[in-house]
């Protein structure tokens, strides 16, 4: 359990790391091999297929059959986040495809869910998404109001990955209304978290620990067996 814990972990740790997706899909392939629990199973699966749709090389097919893997009513019984991530996940292939209304009923969902659990992260991005569903729909008021909860909850949390989407969001939303003082602070704040984050990955990659990345045995490494 320990092993499977860790190459997940290690996986959601290289989403987050710039070029790092291949290394994702690795850790999170390594941590199937080694549980049979339901919970975790789906865990991995709904962040294999977010990995999927981030670098968009799945063959549709197969990215249509591992969605349909982790539908909301595949999740494992009485798991309330699992199923809410699930809607947010259906929501965001919904919106890649241009299936808009199936995109919002799907994201309102998950909203409902996480509010109803304290899934701050969710919430946040489910904002964000349906944010980026109103900017296509040219529903610049709309998409300002969810996108700006969506930064408040970011800054609460806090979640840095949140915060930049959000800053970026509103600050072409701001441009796209002519409310060019708005857009210039959010980008200013783009621009100081972006560089806080490069400077903290920098840190990260030198580590010990970011040798874990390459680790994909069931068996820790001797060398890092004071890490875990």
């Amino acid at each position: 359990k320990a092993v499977v814990s860790t190459q997940s972990t290690g996986g959601l740790y290289a989403m987050v790391l710039p070029d790092s997706l291949d290394n994702a899909l690795a850790q999170f392939n390594a941590a199937l091999q080694y549980t049979s629990e339901p919970e975790l199973i789906a865990f991995i699966k709904l962040n294999t297929a977010i990995v999927h749709m981030k670098q968009g090389l799945l063959p549709g097919e197969q990215l249509r059959s591992l969605l349909e893997s982790v539908e909301p009513g595949k999740m494992p019984a009485k798991c309330h986040s699992l199923k809410a991530s699930s809607y947010c996940v259906q929501g965001m292939a919904a919106l890649m495809e241009g299936r808009i209304p199936d995109a919002k009923r799907k994201l309102r969902e998950t909203v409902v869910m996480a509010n109803k659990a304290d899934l701050n992260k969710l919430t946040s991005c489910s904002f964000l998404l349906l944010s980026a569903i109103f900017l296509k729909l040219l529903n610049y008021n709309d998409a300002i109001e969810m996108a700006k909860s969506a930064h408040d909850i970011a800054n609460r949390i806090p979640d840095s990955g949140l915060q930049l989407w959000s800053c970026e969001l509103l600050g072409t939303l701001y441009t796209c209304t002519e409310q060019e003082e708005n857009a210039t602070r959010y980008r200013a704040t783009l621009t100081e978290l972006s560089k806080k984050l490069e400077e903290d990955v920098a840190v990260t990659v030198n580590s010990q620990e970011h040798g874990l990345l390459q680790w994909l045995d069931s068996e820790f490494p001797a060398s890092s067996l004071s890490m875990v």
